[in-house]
């Protein structure tokens, strides 16, 4: 008689889940050329391909990357099931400053900084985050049983795909689709880089409304509200609207800026609140995104007083080398000593104020104009038209030679960062560059990582 054996009263995935998926893996069943062969897959049918949306080495997946590799691996699994030849491509996300947060995070809770390890040790600490997080993400992925080709797993700094972004961005600049200009970004001073809007935090804080008068050319004075005095030293114009009656008559003189005298216009633009503060708008192209857009519109200089590690610049006149905050409390005493100071109100006309932080840390953020030169002044470019008659160099200088203002995931001269970590050297294959090796564009860069 057959002893009938009893079912579990509930299910215990690890029993038989690992099981089967390393049956599936080793089988070959995700690989469109063992489908084929083993006649699961009709050669002649249209493939149909997936390329993972890479997760980030920054930490472990969580519901939202199971949700994607759950839809994923649906539409997978329905087309091979078909008999179409499926291709399902994995990968992980250097994702580069992140990262870099992340791994200065742990360091800082054994009391280093990334400064006390130096550069080469520093890499080192970001390359062993990145294998044990590549490693527990991959396990994970296998773990939810998703079916895709292991064999052709990729990193983003691998040899390839780093040849084929390279590749890409100087035939798009060789067939004139893109350019290299200033743009307003969000910048760390810690981290000393641009910061993606998806890692800024957008909070509220107590602040205070300083009022000053704006001295005019000809005599008489406006008064104008901010909430970042510093940044005075960056204007490029005084701004009201167009129809607010107050200020009919000033729109076309000249202002002067306060400390510096440097001569700016006043302008009508429909942006400008009449209800906000006194109704007259400083504006700073270089540090706001709002005033960046009414320069546009405007054909004002835009002038980056900032640098990159928050101390102020050449362009801050006096102020050059002071702290952003240091310069701040200075120039408004500077200003009440000459009778420009008006009011601060700690209300901020009765809200909060609104500042950028670096998600995950404690650092402020301010807008920035980043561009080649760390400092300068250059007129709005709004389009490519612009820009194309404009350009300080080529993006192929950028991209063969570069310079050492940003070094961070982008490509370097062995001289300027020293020996790469043997992961990021990279050979050069690709056709774009050996024409540009020819022509004496400059010799193949290694890439180096976001460690200064």
């Amino acid at each position: 008689m057959t002893q009938i054996q009893e079912m579990p009263k509930t299910y215990t995935p690890q029993e038989w889940e690992e099981q089967l998926y390393t049956w599936w893996e080793e089988s070959g069943f995700f690989r469109p050329e063992q489908q084929e062969e083993s006649g699961l897959a009709d050669p002649k049918a249209k493939p149909f391909v997936i390329s993972m949306p890479p997760p980030n080495v920054t930490g472990a997946l969580h519901l939202g990357h199971a949700i994607t590799s759950s839809i994923e691996d649906l539409l997978i699994r329905y087309n091979r099931m078909n008999g179409a030849p499926t291709l399902w491509v994995p990968g992980t996300d250097h994702a580069g400053i992140a990262t870099q947060n992340v791994v200065e995070r742990k360091l800082a809770e054994q009391g280093v900084t990334r400064h006390d390890l130096g550069r080469d040790r520093f890499v080192q600490e970001v390359w062993d985050w990145k294998d044990e997080y590549h490693g527990r993400i991959s396990r994970q992925q296998r773990r939810m049983g998703i079916s895709c080709d292991w064999n052709r797993e990729r990193f983003t700094l691998d040899d390839g795909l780093s040849d084929a972004v390279l590749e890409a961005f100087i035939r798009l600049y060789d067939e004139g689709l893109i350019y290299r200009g200033n743009y307003l970004v969000n910048w760390c001073p810690r981290c000393e880089s641009a910061i993606s809007d998806l890692e800024v935090d957008h909070l509220e804080i107590d602040g205070k409304l300083y009022t000053f008068r704006y001295p005019l050319k000809d005599g008489g004075h406006l008064e104008v509200s901010t909430t970042r005095p510093e940044t005075i030293l960056g204007d490029t114009a005084v701004a009201v609207h167009p129809e607010d009656e107050r200020y009919k008559d000033v729109v076309g003189k000249t202002a002067l800026v306060p400390i510096l005298g440097r001569e700016i216009p006043v302008i009508a633009d429909e942006h400008v609140d009449p209800s906000f503060g006194t109704g007259a708008l400083k504006v700073t192209p270089g540090h706001d995104p709002n005033d960046y857009e009414i320069a546009g519109r405007h054909d004002l200089p835009y002038i980056n007083i900032m640098n990159k590690d928050a101390t102020l610049n050449a362009e801050a006149g006096p102020y050059a080398g002071m702290d952003r905050l240091e310069a701040r409390h200075k120039l408004w005493a500077d200003m009440a000593e000459q009778g420009l100071w008006w009011a601060k109100d700690p209300r901020a006309s009765g809200g909060p104020l609104r500042t950028l932080r670096h998600r995950g840390g404690a650092t402020a953020q301010h807008p920035m104009v980043c561009a080649h030169e760390a400092a300068g002044r250059t007129r709005h470019r709004s389009s490519a038209r612009w820009a194309h008659q404009d350009r300080p160099r080529t993006l192929r200088s950028h991209l063969l030679q570069l310079d050492g203002e940003h070094p961070r995931l982008v490509h370097q001269p062995p001289a300027l960062v020293g020996t790469s970590h043997p992961h990021l050297v990279r050979a050069g294959r690709s056709p774009s560059l050996q024409r540009a090796a020819e022509r004496g564009q400059g010799k193949r860069p290694s890439l180096t990582m976001a460690t200064a």
